[in-house]
């Protein structure tokens, strides 16, 4: 396998060469490149198996690069990096065919067992490689993984029609079975079910087994009419749903118009199984008509994260489980909502989850694969493996009721006060008053169980919150100035340089 390394940080471009050079000595780095116009030159002359990007560079980004090569039909996996700020490009840029994405800083481990997912999936491609035309399922098989381009080959379109009755233009019909988790240990047993029932309908069909989606994609042929076979299977569906028969098992239906365009149909299919999470995994997610779903706007329950925020600094297990309960249940009164807003909703739910059980102390959070966490979720495609993101999450928390005495938990809530307001010039005086306490009494307190007083802890802090958006923002000192609760930037600076030993330009710069 060859490789090509796009980043314009030297130090972590260097980085990442000599990890891969320990870890997999069998891929060889081709080239190496500080843009995306660099990167996209080197890639056109190397054609390498592997790139790996930063999405944010100079002169052209990773964004604009991935576009490029994605007109100029390069089929390289893809791997790009990606602060979390910069979430939003990662799922963008999966639409230009990017297999996974890393999120800033690198973890060895995370890289690793990245990398060796994109060798897995490139094995599975080659050993989906037909010999030599013959089943039908190879032939399918090939169009859908990309790892040849049969469907534009006149042979093979002449071999189609003449073997298996399939014109060139014959209308085909999809049908996507996304079995999640169960996929490993059911997709038998599923295409032995699935042959039965398309038999006894009479249809002529090919099954193909999609590894990295976790689904079986069935082709079907020769039908008489779209839309009987369609009201035909939502009425299997609701048939096995009812009957208990499945629980892990959703079901999405589209139409092409022939076989240049099974691939293209079944990732356009893909991506609106996720409405399942809204409309339940007993419909059948119908394309085109999922598309044209009008859908109402999704306000975020603040009123919920908040009373998390005390339930977890109280130690309430019951209050916690019963706020997640209604959390969860939010999105399912009667709207419809995106399902991308609701993922969207369940990141920021969960991530002040994990920043407030951290600062309380209850969670194991260097266990936390945060990347895993959020790929959980924002793959999701029905209800169930949402919760269990949920799930995942709060198995690493342990919340014991009553571990505090009543003092140590008034210094913990001061804390989860400030770090929520800690921008607005919040003081002792007022958080005090909020927890029914004296601004004396709770000053000691904090002193006596922290090691520092209040003006030095929420100084930190807001220095701490300053050296993040210098380090992952672009914007201005008198901005970030603003942003952490200094209302004059000359003397935040004076702060900063004073703790931090150097200015804010300064550390900025020496973090880029």
């Amino acid at each position: 396998m060859k490789a090509v390394v796009i980043e314009d940080e030297i130090l972590i471009r260097e980085g990442l060469c000599d990890l891969m050079r320990k870890m997999f000595p069998e891929i060889s780095i081709v080239g190496v490149a500080g843009n995306g116009q660099e990167g996209l030159a080197c890639i056109e002359k190397c054609m390498p198996d592997l790139v790996i990007t930063d999405i944010k560079m100079p002169v052209m980004d990773g964004m604009e690069m991935l576009s490029k090569m994605q007109e100029q039909g390069i089929t390289a996996k893809v791997i790009v990096l990606t602060a979390y700020s910069e979430f939003s490009y990662a799922q963008r840029a999966v639409k230009l065919g990017v297999c996974d994405y890393i999120i800033k800083p690198v973890m060895v481990q995370e890289f690793v067992q990245t990398i060796r997912k994109i060798q897995n999936l490139c094995e599975q491609e080659q050993k989906r490689t037909p010999d030599k035309m013959g089943s039908l399922e190879n032939i399918v098989s090939s169009i859908l993984y990309g790892v040849s381009s049969l469907e534009d080959d006149e042979k093979t379109e002449e071999f189609l029609e003449r073997k298996y009755g399939i014109a060139k233009d014959m209308p085909l019909i999809e049908l996507l079975i996304y079995m999640g988790e169960d996929f490993e240990g059911g997709r038998d047993k599923k295409r032995r079910d699935m042959c039965r029932l398309l038999e006894q309908k009479g249809l002529r069909y090919a099954l193909v087994d999609m590894e990295y989606d976790k689904a079986i994609l069935a082709l079907l042929y020769g039908y008489s009419s779209r839309q009987e076979t369609e009201r035909w299977y939502q009425s299997q569906i609701l048939f096995h749903k009812r009957g208990g028969k499945e629980k892990e098992v959703s079901y999405g239906m589209m139409e092409v118009p022939g076989v240049a365009a099974i691939r293209e149909g079944y990732h356009k299919l893909l991506p609106y199984m996720d409405w399942n999470i809204v409309l339940g995994d007993d419909v059948l997610i119908s394309y085109p008509r999922i598309a044209d779903i009008q859908t109402e706007i999704c306000v975020y329950p603040v009123e919920l994260e908040n009373q998390m925020k005390i339930a977890i600094c109280m130690g309430e297990k019951e209050k916690i489980r019963e706020i997640t309960g209604k959390f969860q249940q939010y999105f399912l009164n009667g709207q419809v909502y995106s399902p991308k807003e609701i993922k969207e909703s369940c990141i920021r739910f969960q991530w002040s989850v994990l920043n407030i059980a951290k600062e309380v102390g209850c969670i194991d959070y260097r266990s936390i694969d945060q990347k895993k966490l959020l790929d959980q979720v924002m793959n999701a495609k029905n209800e169930r493996e949402l919760k269990r993101t949920f799930e995942g999450l709060f198995s690493h928390m342990d919340v014991v009721e009553g571990e505090t005495g009543a003092v140590s938990l008034a210094v913990k809530k001061a804390q989860s006060i400030i770090h929520e307001f800690y921008a607005d010039g919040i003081t002792l005086n007022e958080i005090a008053d909020r927890l029914g306490l004296t601004q004396e009494y709770l000053g000691a307190q904090f002193h006596k169980e922290l090691g520092e007083n209040f003006s030095a802890y929420i100084r930190n802090y807001r220095l701490a919150k300053a050296k993040e958006l210098l380090i992952g923002t672009q914007l201005k000192q008198y901005e970030i100035s603003e942003k952490v609760g200094y209302t004059d930037a000359k003397y935040f600076a004076r702060v900063f340089r004073e703790c931090v030993g150097m200015s804010p330009a300064e550390y900025r710069k020496s973090h880029r």
